[in-house]
């Protein structure tokens, strides 16, 4: 998104919160309808990813926020057994996860864990941004929160088929991909990344880091688009224009074994 677009809307929910409206029923009811149609906006045509998603099989959503993917990934993942993994680490937005969860009546298919997906299990620490709802992020210091490595999950689970994993951690991608190497390995699932070229930076890595780490597994990035995904022929040109205009991007990494919306 633009930054000055996002500028404004954070100055708008900073004057709402002061006024404590937020910490009311109908406030926390008036956030969540107006973060998700946030999202909406921001999130361009995501029904598009329905087409990786398999029936039966396991989706992870990696920092789920409120549930605005969460929700969407429990429709289409079917009654044929499929399942959501939802990760957040962040206090208020786990309850409010629980609660759409629940209101949505997706608890069957749903799993919401408190933690941190990284690059190891153990514990780090969660900056808190009280400005941006969706700006808490890892940092030298922080709130303490459980950390694990998406194949330390998985394999607790017993490595299920896993279609689909979307990363939106403010700069911490890599690290979470880092720590999912052998469900990249197993499965190539469709993979839905935010790219922020300055927060991958705080974070020890880079747009070209990334994209060259999941190369390794045969992914190559694409773009989704209203028709489908198209393929990025230069990642490194799409990302400077990111920056250039302050923002960022969501990046569609698919191998030859996920094959682009038809």
């Amino acid at each position: 998104m633009n930054s000055g677009i996002q500028n404004s809307l954070l100055w708008i929910y900073a004057r709402i919160r002061d006024t404590g409206i937020l910490s009311t029923g109908p406030g926390r009811r008036l956030f969540e309808w107006s973060y998700l149609a946030y999202k909406s906006f921001e999130a361009g045509p995501v029904d598009r990813l329905a087409t990786f998603i398999h029936p039966g099989t396991l989706v992870i959503d990696v920092g789920a926020n409120i549930g605005f993917f969460t929700h969407r990934f429990a429709r289409w993942v079917g009654d044929a057994g499929g399942r959501v993994l939802a990760i957040e680490p962040e206090e208020h937005n786990i309850r409010r996860l629980h609660e759409l969860v629940r209101r949505r009546g997706f608890q069957n298919r749903v799993e919401v864990l408190h933690l941190a997906a990284a690059e190891r299990d153990g514990t780090l620490f969660l900056a808190v941004n009280p400005d941006h709802p969706g700006d808490h992020h890892l940092a030298a210091s922080g709130v303490p929160v459980r950390a694990a490595a998406l194949d330390t999950l998985i394999g607790e689970r017993g490595w299920p088929v896993v279609s689909l994993i979307k990363i939106d951690v403010q700069g911490a991608e890599h690290r979470v991909l880092l720590g999912a190497a052998e469900i990249l390995r197993r499965g190539h699932p469709a993979l839905f990344v935010e790219m922020d070229e300055r927060r991958l930076k705080e974070n020890g890595s880079c747009v070209g880091a990334v994209a060259a780490y999941l190369e390794t597994f045969g992914y190559q990035p694409f773009r989704l688009g209203r028709s489908g995904a198209e393929p990025i022929r230069d990642l490194a040109t799409e990302a400077e224009g990111w920056r250039q205009k302050g923002g960022y991007a969501d990046v569609l990494f698919l191998t030859q074994f996920q094959p682009p919306c038809p």
